[in-house]
């Protein structure tokens, strides 16, 4: 399998788990140090330094400038070889001209790693700055210290107290995020964890002239703190290492790849991005279909698909029940399910006659999808209305929709229609999605977003669609069909 590959920088490690943890440290330092903070407005050093603060770091944080002074209460230090204490960690915030001096220093000090928000090296695609990177690697590796970017965000960590933006969420969780672009690092994490997804860890590796994807894929494998492993990627620098590194991974726990730079256009941007040269297309669609990878193609995906292994047991096949208020609604639905590979089973005509007991028969639908009303007869009677569809065993899953329409909810209705589902569903236990969807006003998103920490609450993921919700759900299935058809 033949891979675009870039500057070898990796080495030629053994991918042993004890190598792979060795990283462990960069995630967990107990000191850092900020080169190049200062207190002027909107300085890079100084927003991430702050991050940190707000997010809780027990350890020592020293800030560096050589000016000195003092910067958010912390006294700044002149330079890297002139702080008291150890230094395990240091955020490069310096111009790129600048570095060969910082890195030697930082050898000086026995530092252990460091994370280069500093940009201007290999990804210029200009000579300098790629020898510069080459010259850092060398400096860096002859004297122990690892390195992550350059141009990168570097190391969010909620256990430790690491962060890289402030108001970062301080909830440690099982997904380890593996991300090449700062700003997708950012996104993707407050994205997830506003549905309901908390990290483990996460880190912007930029140009990956030291630390690459393959380290970290190897390094989340072990991590015991990651029980799902989710990853947006540029490029692969060394592809038999890393396709080894991903087999191992995909076989310990689900991962779940975003790859950016699949088409040409996208490949060309990944180049002056990263310095990333990206595989081909079709190597890469094989690599995914050896390996058993889930791919996405959006943060939002991505998010969509890590839900069902936090909040859903297995289903034990396609089979699916809609249930919720609509026509239009529901045949739009059908259509979203069987195009994503989910079969919308006819329920038995005697489960449909107990169903019409419920309710009228004007204004509803009475087969799969369940278009329902029941709801507005009494809380009782929605509740059976449920509970019938969901014990039925022709299913193996449910997905629960409703609109967010103006009328509905003034009148309450979809705060009724949610919090009966909820509490029917938990005594069943059968695997289900919510839908909520059809906002059109803040006030309607306020209402789904109060609907959507309940259902995360009781336990079941929360999508804005049925379409999101059956493309990540089919996924699922097939993740664990394949899973256990490898098993057997």
């Amino acid at each position: 399998m033949a891979f675009m590959d870039g500057q070898d920088n990796g080495g030629d490690r053994d991918g042993s788990k004890g190598r792979a943890m060795a990283l462990d440290g960069i995630f967990h330092p107990r000191s850092v140090a900020f080169a190049g903070v200062s207190g002027d407005s909107f300085n890079s050093g100084a927003m991430l330094m702050g991050a940190v603060v707000d997010s809780g770091f027990k350890g020592d944080i020293y800030p560096v400038h050589p000016r000195g002074g003092d910067v958010l209460g912390y006294k700044c230090y002149t330079s890297i070889k002139d702080i008291p204490g150890p230094v395990d960690h240091v955020v490069v915030c310096i111009p790129a001209r600048y570095t060969r001096q910082l890195v030697q220093d930082c050898v000086a000090k026995g530092v252990k790693s460091m994370a280069f928000f500093t940009a201007g090296f290999s990804e210029t695609g200009a000579e300098d700055g790629k020898k510069l990177e080459t010259e850092l690697v060398s400096i860096a590796r002859e004297g122990g210290v690892r390195l992550i970017g350059p141009n990168c965000m570097g190391i969010y960590c909620p256990s430790s107290g690491l962060a890289i933006q402030m108001g970062m969420p301080k909830e440690s969780g099982s997904v380890g995020y593996v991300c090449q672009s700062g700003g997708n690092t950012v996104h993707g994490v407050a994205e997830a964890n506003s549905r309901g997804v908390c990290f483990s860890k996460a880190i912007s590796y930029g140009n990956a002239c030291d630390v690459n994807e393959t380290d970290l894929f190897e390094y989340f494998t072990h991590d015991p703190e990651t029980k799902i492993i989710a990853a947006y990627v540029e490029g692969i620098r060394k592809g038999e290492r890393f396709v080894k590194a991903l087999r191992e991974a995909t076989q310990a726990k689900p991962v779940i790849i975003l790859k950016g730079g699949r088409t040409d256009a996208g490949a060309a941007t990944a180049a002056s991005h990263t310095g990333s040269l990206a595989c081909s297309t079709s190597v890469w669609k094989g690599l995914i279909e050896q390996t058993g990878v889930v791919q996405v193609e959006s943060l939002e995906e991505m998010t969509d698909c890590i839900l069902p292994f936090l909040y859903m047991k297995p289903p034990k096949g396609p089979n699916t029940a809609i249930i919720g208020i609509g026509g239009g609604a529901s045949v739009i639905a059908a259509d979203d399910c069987y195009s994503a590979g989910l079969n919308v089973p006819s329920l038995p005509l005697e489960m449909r006659e107990e169903l019409k007991g419920l309710t009228t028969e004007a204004g509803n639908i009475f087969n799969n999808p369940i278009d329902t009303q029941s709801f507005m007869v009494g809380v009782e009677e929605f509740s059976k209305t449920v509970r019938i569809v969901a014990d039925w065993d022709g299913i193996d899953l449910l997905i629960v929709h409703i609109a967010h329409e103006s009328l509905m909810m003034e009148m309450g209705m979809t705060r009724t229609f949610v919090n009966v589902a909820i509490d029917t569903l938990k005594d069943i236990g059968k695997p289900t999605a919510v839908a909520l969807y059809g906002a059109s006003s803040p006030k309607g998103w306020t209402t789904i977003f109060e609907e959507q920490q309940q259902c995360m609450d009781a336990g079941f993921p929360v999508y804005y669609s049925v379409k999101t919700a059956a493309n990540a759900i089919s996924k699922y299935i097939r993740y664990n069909q394949s899973r256990n058809n490898h098993h057997e």
